[in-house]
């Protein structure tokens, strides 16, 4: 059994041209029956190659009369090109044209352009290897477009990187571009009411030599009345304060207004705190209950523990627990000078000659001591955890921890272990945050106009 693929083009009734032949002999098989993947792969590269170069042809001959007086104009030469897309790689000559002479005797000669398309690369291409790259390793993605699809060139995980980063770059420039310049390429603006904003950070390995081992990523979530969430991130060492403060409102601008009632949830860091106080100085400042509270939890562990409990007399371990206790529940019930107190009164019985000098006594007192500074450094950010959480409003940054999970965690942190130089991070957190937000295939219907590619799948997988 043998078949013929044959395909012609509609415009002119040529004479059908084969593009590939599928030959069945000898009993039927499971592994013979339909399409092998190999053949899937030669016709998919064959049809891409008949389909792009009669396109080139037929486009060329059309830039060939000048558009003002309609004279052809002469061909100076061709230039050789590599056309590259997800179905393969198509060698083409494109056309290099004389000016015509209306506009000038020493026009220059120019070539054969194509609206959006950039170092002869399908945006479609582009478009998987930066999904694929913000969710897997650079070599694995290259491995998987080898395995499914004819991609038989420029697909080197180098190349995979580079172009994963260019749509970061992109996206970065595009963001930081003056007010004004370019609004038809600028995101849609929403109008919808903002009233949460959480902020939180994260650290990778560093990749550079001589240098820290770890840098801090900073990562935000925008969620808005409609239920609707936009996310940021961005290395701290690579934006400073401008541009970092400028990014969180742009983000603000797309997904929404702030509300006179936006709520800003952060773990009390201070490089968080003066983000939050120079683009949304108005906003109120909520200490984070989840990290609050894991600091008593430590101290709890401790005093609770073995060592404290074998070390401490019952007539001081009692009160000590009591006085934790009562320590908690004044920070949930929004009594800060109480808590307060109960904290000195927690460190005044730990500096007591009779259990100063153990061990437990040591450690609680250091851990003691880094609570009340923090409560301190934090005070204006303390509210009645209590009463929010009764009226059904946010005490934690869960919704936080969750975008560092999906923006740092996935891709670069947990289940990749590598090092990253931070601008590289930058970009690539760049075009994560696109992609969780569901918003890259968007975005690139808007570089490219004609663009149909969807981001739903690869959005869960992320």
């Amino acid at each position: 059994m043998k078949f013929t693929i044959l395909i012609q083009s509609g415009d002119d009734m040529t004479t059908p041209m084969v593009i590939g032949q599928i030959e069945r002999t000898g009993p039927l098989q499971a592994a013979t029956l339909g399409l092998t993947l190999a053949e899937s792969k030669r016709l998919l590269a064959e049809l891409q190659r008949e389909l792009v170069t009669a396109q080139l042809r037929y486009h060329a001959e059309a830039q060939r009369h000048c558009t003002q007086c309609g004279t052809r104009r002469t061909l100076k030469d061709y230039r050789p090109v590599r056309f590259k897309s997800l179905f393969g790689g198509v060698k083409v000559r494109v056309l290099r044209l004389y000016g015509c002479q209306c506009k000038g005797q020493y026009t220059r000669a120019h070539t054969f352009q194509i609206d959006g398309l950039v170092n002869w690369v399908s945006p479609e291409l582009v478009y998987t290897q930066g999904q694929l790259a913000a969710t897997i390793p650079y070599a694995r993605t290259a491995e998987l477009l080898e395995l499914v699809l004819p991609v038989d060139a420029g697909n080197a995980p180098s190349t995979v990187r580079r172009n994963a980063l260019t749509v970061g770059q992109r996206l970065d420039a595009e963001l930081h571009q003056p007010t004004g310049a370019d609004q038809a390429e600028s995101p849609k603006v929403n109008t919808d009411p903002v009233t949460i904003v959480g902020l939180d950070s994260g650290y990778v390995h560093d990749c550079r030599p001589r240098s820290e081992r770890a840098f801090e990523i900073v990562v935000g979530r925008i969620l808005s009345e409609n239920k609707g969430s936009r996310s940021l991130g961005f290395v701290r060492a690579v934006e400073r304060n401008r541009a970092a403060r400028h990014r969180l409102k742009q983000r603000l601008r797309e997904q929404g207004q702030p509300t006179e009632h936006v709520t800003v949830l952060t773990d009390g860091d201070a490089g968080l705190r003066c983000l939050q106080m120079s683009a949304l100085p108005n906003a109120t400042h909520i200490l984070d209950w989840y990290h609050l509270t894991r600091r008593l939890t430590v101290l709890k562990r401790v005093l609770c523990g073995k060592e404290a409990i074998n070390q401490f007399p019952t007539a001081y371990h009692n009160p000590l627990c009591k006085t934790l206790t009562s320590m908690k529940w004044r920070l949930w019930h929004g009594r800060t000078g109480g808590a307060i107190n109960r904290i000195r009164a927690f460190l005044f019985t730990l500096r007591l000659p009779t259990i100063a000098g153990k061990r437990a006594a040591v450690r609680l007192r250091r851990l003691t001591k880094e609570l009340l500074r923090y409560l301190k450094n934090n005070v204006d950010s303390l509210t009645n955890y209590g009463r929010r959480y009764r009226n059904g409003q946010r005490i934690s940054t869960a919704f936080m921890e969750s975008a560092v999970n999906q923006l740092i965690d996935k891709r670069m942190s947990k289940s990749q272990q590598m090092r990253w130089s931070p601008w590289g991070a930058h970009l690539l957190l760049q075009v994560r945050a696109e992609l969780v937000d569901g918003r890259l295939g968007a975005t690139f219907a808007r570089w490219y106009p004609g663009f149909t590619g969807q981001d739903q799948i690869a959005q869960v997988a992320a």
